[in-house]
């Protein structure tokens, strides 16, 4: 039997950064993953993620960043556009004081480099290809048993084990959700023309396609989000109509284009659990929500989730007061609530605008890009929210 102060069930990025950002507290920690260990591998770039500025600066402080940046595809410029409309706004990084306005980054190679420094910690613990046979918690502590036998006690469980958690279930902790009746196709493509570090997306009224620049001038990365119907249409055309396909959505923007990797597609859902908090158990990152990928954002938000977790905890620490206090849980929960349910929001707003092909609703969203990338005031507001500027950050994320 180990007795440890917090266990964290999931091993994606989110968990991994919490144990890192916890195990600085001097706290000892738990891992539990269902999944194997990350092993060093060349990036496949097949699933990535855009990270910001805000979540770089987290990561930094943990000392990941450069390896993680040597994988990494980095960004200067970010082009946004509706097909077959006029409406257009771009945004650009302003050298020396911000030379970069995010990062692609492969997701796998993300965890690789958290978990090698994981392994350095003396204060976690980690089990990989474990299932929990046992969850309970008591008014002293949470108890885990796991299908090897072993058992963990913990002030505190939190469940960072993704959409489908298996801690939410098993807490009862009421999930809102709804299908967005859409599929996001994701590849690595090949362009004709070098993306130039510029992250584009074009707004089609089946749904968005965003093209993701990698460390190669002439790939870029897919996700092409479109109706349901739409999406297993494309996913049935053979390779060369699916680049032509790609190629006209894309408006040529980069010439032609080609499949350099399979296609791979999965069901976007909406996902948002009303209550993050049950006792000694909590949620973060994608168990708590899940968004729509049009923004990139759901990396980002995860990420933030713990570091914000990782900053009250520790505030309960210097105040000499313990972990599990219940005002300080429902202080995390508030907080964080509050920043899921914005980016929701307006997640579904992008989605419900766009999707939409009414002519005077175009011209009205086309008239509304312009004028946006015109206005200095309305358009610095719209890049801080690309940088993770905005809202009410943890501070290890603050400038």
């Amino acid at each position: 039997m180990q007795n440890l102060d917090v266990t964290i069930v999931g091993a994606g990025s989110a968990g991994l950064t919490l144990a890192l950002l916890l195990a600085e507290l001097g706290l000892s920690i738990a891992i539990i993953e269902k999944g194997a260990a990350p092993e060093l591998a060349t990036p496949a770039y097949q699933r990535v993620s855009a990270l910001n500025p805000a979540s770089m600066r987290v990561l930094s402080k943990l000392g990941v960043w450069q390896g993680i940046a040597a994988q990494a595809a980095p960004y200067s410029q970010m082009q946004v556009w509706e097909a077959d409309s006029f409406g257009r706004i771009a945004f650009s990084a302003e050298p020396p004081q911000l030379p970069e306005l995010g990062w692609i980054c492969d997701n796998e190679a993300i965890r690789q480099q958290l978990y090698l420094q994981v392994q350095q910690q003396p204060t976690i613990q980690w089990y990989f290809n474990v299932e929990i046979s046992q969850l309970a918690q008591t008014e002293r502590d949470v108890l885990v048993q796991l299908n090897n036998g072993q058992i963990l006690l913990s002030q505190l469980l939190v469940g960072a084990d993704g959409v489908n958690s298996f801690v939410r279930q098993q807490q009862q902790l009421p999930l809102t959700h709804w299908d967005y009746n859409q599929q996001a196709i994701v590849a690595v493509i090949a362009c004709e023309e070098a993306h130039q570090a510029t992250a584009r997306q074009a707004f089609l009224a089946t749904g968005p396609l965003a093209l993701l620049p990698l460390p190669d001038a002439n790939l870029c990365s897919i996700v092409w989000s479109a109706d349901t119907d739409r999406a297993k249409a494309l996913m049935a055309l053979d390779d060369n109509a699916f680049n032509q396909a790609l190629t006209a959505a894309s408006q040529s923007v980069l010439g032609c284009l080609s499949l350099h990797s399979t296609r791979q597609a999965y069901p976007l859902k909406m996902r948002y659990a009303s209550e993050w908090v049950r006792g000694r158990v909590l949620l973060v990152a994608d168990a708590a929500h899940s968004i729509h990928p049009l923004a990139g954002q759901g990396m980002n938000l995860g990420l933030m989730d713990v570091a914000a977790l990782a900053q009250i905890l520790g505030k309960q620490l210097t105040a000499g007061k313990p972990l599990y206090e219940a005002r300080a849980l429902q202080a995390y929960q508030r907080w964080r609530k509050a920043q899921a349910q914005s980016m929701i929001a307006t997640m579904e707003a992008f989605k419900r605008g766009f999707s939409n092909d009414l002519a005077p609703l175009k011209l009205l969203r086309g008239a509304g890009l312009v004028l946006a990338d015109k206005l200095p005031g309305v358009k610095q507001k719209l890049m801080a929210a690309a940088l993770g500027n905005s809202g009410d950050l943890p501070e290890i994320a603050k400038y």
